[in-house]
């Protein structure tokens, strides 16, 4: 199975820790992961999922989560990238969506978040009826899914529905959790995209020209809302809004400039913060896309800017 990571450095951590942990495993999480997989042998590999001008896959290998998005036959993100939610647990390394880790002293294994329940939904009717690989084409899609991150019970869903994907995550600590990072919510933007703006509800704060080689983990945009990227050779792009984070919580914007891969938009949250036990807090982002030439694609960013701030934070 392939698997997915951020770019984004580690720091050390002990195979100990990570082994004591798997030793005292409990035999409810036992059960869980066998529970989980016996669900899973009848869940979908693949689903392909068309929209009016966007195209979507849920992938299972990827824990059933988005695996890149085209709008109107144009790859806006791509698809060898990991989306959906991910911790970055202090002593630990990266676990989540697509994130796994491999178990001390066991070769081969790997642990993984667990995924309980997964639903889909075309034109707001439930498709009951699954295969290795579904191709769903309607007015409107939605999937639900429920997952547990080791402490950390998570609902996840993705809607599209009049030119609009939006995906929401929410999070329910059980245990306190020792975080460098979450990420709650991610979109590996295609690497030909070379134009890029971040802003708020006021417009735009920073604009830039994405690198044509090397690699850059950036800084975090503390006071943005939204991201928009571009390329002019296709006319084409994307507007990531951070709907909705926490009250006690950051939502920060952060970014990996990487030509070779993505230019790779994450939330971020809990940075170097403890996750306190009985945290309840959601996650919610819209995505939309536009066309426009190279002198008029920032005009045409806020307009979409101003539609997808309306979306509202409650909707499925």
């Amino acid at each position: 199975m392939k698997r997915f990571s951020s770019s984004r450095p580690l720091r050390p951590y002990t195979l100990c820790s990570r082994s004591v942990w798997f030793l005292l495993l409990s035999a409810s999480a036992s059960i869980a992961f066998a529970e989980s997989a016996s669900l899973q042998e009848n869940w979908p590999k693949e689903v392909v999922v068309t929209v009016g001008d966007i195209r979507t896959r849920i992938d299972g290998p990827k824990m059933w989560t988005l695996s890149g998005i085209d709008f109107q036959n144009t790859v806006m993100a791509t698809e060898d990238s990991a989306y959906g939610t991910v911790l970055t647990i202090r002593g630990v390394g990266h676990l989540g969506t697509a994130h796994f880790l491999d178990v001390p002293g066991q070769q081969g294994e790997v642990e993984k978040e667990i995924v309980t329940s997964l639903k889909l939904f075309l034109d707001e009717k439930p498709v009951t009826d699954f295969s290795p690989e579904m191709t769903l084409s309607g007015t409107s899609f939605r999937m639900e899914r429920t997952s547990k991150i080791r402490d950390l019970d998570l609902e996840s869903s993705v809607s599209i529905r009049n030119g609009v994907l939006i995906e929401t995550a929410h999070m329910r600590a059980t245990k306190t959790i020792d975080l460098q990072i979450t990420y709650p919510l991610m979109y590996a933007w295609t690497r030909e995209a070379t134009l890029y703006a971040f802003g708020d509800d006021n417009g735009i704060q920073k604009r830039g020209i994405f690198r044509k080689e090397g690699q850059s983990d950036e800084p975090p945009e503390k006071t943005s809302r939204w991201m928009a990227v571009f390329n002019p050779v296709t006319g084409k792009g994307s507007v990531c809004y951070l709907l909705k984070h926490p009250p006690d919580a950051d939502g920060w914007l952060q970014w990996t400039d990487s030509p070779v891969a993505y230019r790779k938009l994450r939330i971020m949250s809990f940075v170097e913060k403890v996750m306190p036990a009985g945290f309840d807090g959601t996650y919610q982002a819209a995505v939309g896309f536009f066309s426009a030439t190279e002198q008029d694609w920032e005009k045409a960013a806020l307009a979409k800017v101003d539609e997808l701030k309306k979306a509202s934070p409650d909707s499925p």
